[in-house]
């Protein structure tokens, strides 16, 4: 793991990433903890806990993710929006765009060869 120390920079898209990786619909809350541990074991990013609070706080202000405290004084986050995609990834969907639009999709029912009927 890539230990950093607290004048590091632990980037927007890292903390939204976590939260990608870490949250779903019915969960969609982490704890600093929770973040850490998502940035150890996904990225190789092992950060201190007052420097994932720091940056939350700041993404807080820009309105990118939202705060809840909890009745035993934990603090829970959840992102209120996506990361950005990465490079490979947009440049796939930009080769793809249009093609609803063109008529140029398959439909998974076309695709599959299922003999029931």
């Amino acid at each position: 793991m890539t230990p950093t120390d607290d004048t590091a920079e632990l980037t927007e898209q890292d903390v939204l990433k976590a939260f990608d990786y870490e949250t779903t619909v019915e969960e969609p809350m982490l704890t600093v903890v929770e973040i850490a541990d998502a940035l150890a074991k996904h990225f190789d990013i092992e950060v201190g806990n007052e420097v994932i609070r720091c940056r939350l706080r700041a993404m807080e202000s820009d309105e990118l993710v939202a705060s809840e405290g909890c009745k035993d004084s934990t603090v829970e986050w959840t992102a209120l929006v996506a990361p950005r995609l990465s490079d490979e990834v947009l440049a796939d969907v930009e080769a793809v765009e249009g093609e609803f639009e063109r008529g140029e999709t398959v439909s998974l029912d076309e695709l599959t060869d299922d003999p029931k009927d």
